[in-house]
């Protein structure tokens, strides 16, 4: 009997985003695996329609055809089978492309092409050497960004707060002490009261009050984690908090504060050959989404579009979206505006590549823990390897993960701090 081989099928899983103007709703479908394109959109019916949804990795509720506009991905016509769902909460189901397309012929409903593949979308330089080129070249993209030789001035970044820089001459010169960085932190009352309300807080359960910074660092936090978490906390007043950012993207404060939190509960549990350091780790996780701030500061315009890119394709890492909108992504950015405020190079790297779980050169030790770091708080799977590099098990980092957010209160309060100071 001769050999038939079977017939290959397609089948796509889709993702249903509701989108508005002032004078209606629309409904998009396109794949899992893609990226909405907002102008594809826009060029197609000639208005500007913004996500309805602030956060919806799942997707929004499927619409009966007949109420409501809907453009789908022209590419899924070639698929053999659809997989959707009728709500967020619902399982999905196969679908006869042919079935699907029956369901959506009538006039208010066509096929277009208004979705990127992720493999289509670029991908950050492997050389964080790369990055500052890389960079220049996106912004010739835009033709409100006037191009200078230098970066630097391209973008015209803010100084460093002088409180900040005195922190960064103090942590490299190796004879300070204790009394060096109290006389530093005490030139700004608002950063000492918040370093002495760091330790006294229920997070670190001390007894007793805490009177002084001397008294923070002694009792509670010792040298190091004082002198990272006043840096950190310092450095945040060169840009101002977003006000056009994603609608559902978390106070930034919040997102720092528990990144710190999580990798210096992690940093006790790697293996000492592997361990980076604590202080440093703390200060990594604070400043992680640093580029995030500096895109908001710097490309105002550009960070609304990209805002709402993400709101409509929250089902996608951040990177991905920045690179098919920006062409380089916070992390680069983030990383390299670090480099030029002299912070020290393995906080730098670790946070440029703590998207990349493949990463092995240096300091992957410190960029291998921001990436588990991300993966928790973002309730996403954490690639096996990158356990196994750094000498830990998903047991170990899932119970700091538990008690980081058995803690979440007091997290928040440290934040309300923050921005109580900020405001």
């Amino acid at each position: 009997m001769k050999f038939v081989a079977p017939e290959l099928t397609h089948t796509k899983k889709v993702r249903v985003v509701h989108l508005a103007d002032h004078t209606g709703r629309l409904q998009v479908i396109f794949p899992e695996d893609s990226m909405l394109d907002l102008a594809a959109i826009a060029r197609l019916t000639k208005r500007r329609f913004d996500p309805i949804a602030n956060y919806n990795t799942a997707g929004d509720p499927l619409l009966q055809s007949a109420n409501c506009s809907s453009i789908i991905e022209k590419s899924l016509l070639k698929e053999s089978f659809i997989e959707i769902r009728s709500n967020a909460n619902s399982q999905y189901h196969q679908l006869p492309t042919e079935d699907f397309i029956t369901r959506f012929s009538g006039p208010l409903s066509r096929f277009e092409n208004i979705s990127i593949h992720i493999d289509d979308i670029q991908k950050p330089s492997s050389n964080y050497l790369n990055d500052e080129q890389q960079m220049l070249e996106s912004l010739g993209q835009f033709q409100s960004i006037r191009l200078k030789q230098r970066l630097e001035e391209t973008l015209e970044i803010p100084p460093l707060p002088a409180i900040s820089n005195q922190i960064i001459r103090l942590s490299s010169n190796e004879s300070s002490g204790m009394d060096e960085l109290c006389d530093v932190i005490s030139l700004d009352p608002s950063l000492a009261a918040q370093v002495v309300s760091w330790a006294a807080s229920p997070y670190y359960g001390a007894k007793g009050g805490i009177e002084s910074v001397k008294d923070a660092i002694i009792r509670v936090l010792g040298y190091d984690m004082v002198m990272n978490l006043a840096l950190g906390l310092s450095m945040g007043n060169a840009f101002a908090q977003p006000e056009d950012g994603p609608r559902h993207y978390e106070d930034f404060w919040l997102s720092s504060v528990s990144h710190a939190a999580l990798m210096e509960a992690l940093v006790a549990v790697v293996p000492i050959a592997h361990r980076p350091s604590s202080g440093h780790a703390y200060l990594t996780g604070l400043l992680h989404n640093f580029g995030f701030l500096a895109i908001s500061t710097m490309m105002p315009p550009h960070f609304s579009i990209l805002s709402r890119y993400k709101e409509a394709n929250a089902h996608l890492t951040s990177d991905i979206v920045e690179m098919q909108i920006l062409r380089f992504t916070k992390e680069q950015l983030g990383s390299w505006l670090l480099k030029h405020w002299d912070i020290p190079e393995n906080i730098c790297i670790a946070i440029r590549y703590s998207k990349s779980p493949s990463y092995q050169g240096e300091y992957a030790n410190l960029a291998n823990l921001l990436y588990i770091t991300h993966q928790l708080n973002s309730h996403q799977e954490i690639e096996p390897s990158v356990l196994e590099r750094i000498g830990v098990s998903l047991e170990q980092v899932e119970a700091c993960h538990s008690k980081v957010q058995q803690s979440s209160a007091e997290l928040y309060k440290m934040v309300a701090l923050i921005n109580g100071k900020k405001s």
